[in-house]
Order: structure tokens, then C-alpha cells, then sequence
């Protein structure tokens, strides 16, 4: 099997690298999330985080993942949302209220793990949980607000002599992990009849940073633009596939 640390080329190495300027790029892009891997896979923990209001007028909703997180990262992934609160349903005027969540593992990662005899050990897994806000501004638009935790712990150990090296970069054994409380600050658009669209600006206490997601979805599906302006891939295209009942 190839070694488990190629899947940090996932991107980077969707472009044929045979220019000396491509080549230093992806150094560069390597470097990064050597010296940062839990950040640099959180980016794509958000890429599956359910973080807009429940349809109005819908109770629960599951979700997962497909692209880039499931297809090509192999992260097994599921979100929830569970609508406790209607809008105006305990006063004129009270938002509806929702609670957010989920789970995801990269099972790439243990099956790389248990065939590989230069892999010791590889886990990468994560969680988060929080609520969202969301109030009508007129017929076909709301504002929606939240607070979301999110955690990630990515680990891989290599055997002792086993570093691989990728573009003359050593990839070093790591265990890290992220986490961070979140705002998160929205508008959705009713656009036709079970289509959407909506933007979201989230903020981290901790890291400092701002991210941000355009969306697109309808009845099955969500097609979005996520933007990391700190991450070592700034734009990810979304794909996601949910049911709302």
C-alpha cells in the first residue's frame, strides 16, 4: 500500500507538478500542514459541520458529508439538527431555536494503519455541538445566529525509520488537535420552493480566525463554497446530502 502520508497531496497533487514554480508551491503548501496538521484537517471537518437553521417548518435533520470529506478524505460522517423551538411558537417575536451536532472518523486512516508496516498508528476523528438562533426578516428571508464547540485530534505515528519524505519534505510523526468555541452569523433566502441559498461568517476565540460558507440546497442536497482565508487550501467546494423531516 502506498504510504498513508500521500493523502496530504490529495490537492496539491491534482495539479501535474512539472514546473520548478508548482513544485516550490506545493513545498510550501506541504510545509504548512506539517507545522499545523489538526488545523489543517479541521478545515475540512467544517466542510461537513451542519451549521444553517432547520427549514422552517421541518423538526429534524440528518446529514452527511460526500465532497470533499467522505469522497476523497474517507471521513464517515454524520450531523443532526433537532428544531426544540418554532419561531414565535413561546412569544411573538421569539426565534426559532435549533441544537447542531456531529461526528465524523477517517476510516482511511485505521485501514492504512493495520496494512501498512511502515504506520504504526493513524486516527483522525472529531465532534462538535452548539445551538442556532434564526428569525424572519421578511417572507422569504432570516437572519440566524449560534454558537457551535468543535474538537479534532489527528494522529500518525510512524515506525522508526519509516518518515517518508514527499517533494524533499520529511512527514515526522504528529498528535494533535484542535478545538474551539465558535459564533456563527448568518442570512438564508427562500429562493423557490425547497431551494435555498445562504452566507455564514463563523469566528474562533481561540484561533482568531474567520471563515466563511455560501450554500446552495435544496430538498436532498447542498452544494457550497467554503472560505478559509488562513487555511492552506483557502477555497473548498462542498457537497453534502441531508434529509429533513
Amino acid at each position: 500500500m502506498k504510504l498513508f502520508a500521500s493523502f496530504f497531496l490529495i490537492f496539491i497533487y491534482g495539479l501535474n507538478l512539472y514546473s520548478l514554480d508548482w513544485e516550490s508551491k506545493g513545498r510550501e503548501m506541504i510545509g504548512e500542514v506539517v507545522s499545523n496538521p489538526a488545523a489543517f484537517f479541521y478545515d475540512f471537518q467544517q466542510d461537513l459541520e451542519a451549521t444553517s437553521p432547520i427549514i422552517s417548518g421541518k423538526t429534524f435533520s440528518l446529514q452527511t458529508g460526500l465532497f470533499p470529506t467522505l469522497l476523497p478524505m474517507s471521513y464517515a460522517n454524520i450531523s443532526g439538527k433537532l428544531n426544540l423551538y418554532s419561531e414565535n411558537s413561546i412569544a411573538a417575536g421569539s426565534p426559532q431555536f435549533d441544537l447542531i451536532g456531529g461526528y465524523q472518523n477517517m476510516v482511511l486512516a485505521s485501514v492504512a494503519a493495520n496494512q501498512s508496516n511502515k504506520i504504526n498508528d493513524a486516527s483522525f476523528s472529531g465532534y462538535y455541538g452548539g445551538f442556532i438562533l434564526s428569525s424572519s426578516m421578511s417572507p422569504k428571508i432570516r437572519a440566524f445566529y449560534g454558537y457551535k464547540h468543535s474538537a479534532l485530534r489527528a494522529k500518525l505515528n510512524f515506525n522508526d525509520g519509516a518518515e517518508p519524505e514527499l517533494l524533499k519534505i520529511k512527514i515526522n510523526s504528529f498528535d494533535s488537535g484542535f478545538r474551539d468555541d465558535f459564533i456563527i452569523l448568518g442570512i438564508e433566502t427562500l429562493k423557490a420552493v425547497n431551494k435555498y441559498w445562504s452566507i455564514q461568517l463563523n469566528y474562533g476565540f481561540s484561533t482568531k480566525n474567520v471563515s466563511a460558507k455560501v450554500s446552495w440546497y435544496g430538498k436532498w442536497f447542498e452544494l457550497g463554497l467554503n472560505i478559509y482565508p488562513e487555511g492552506v487550501l483557502t477555497v473548498h467546494p462542498v457537497w453534502n446530502f441531508h434529509l429533513n423531516f
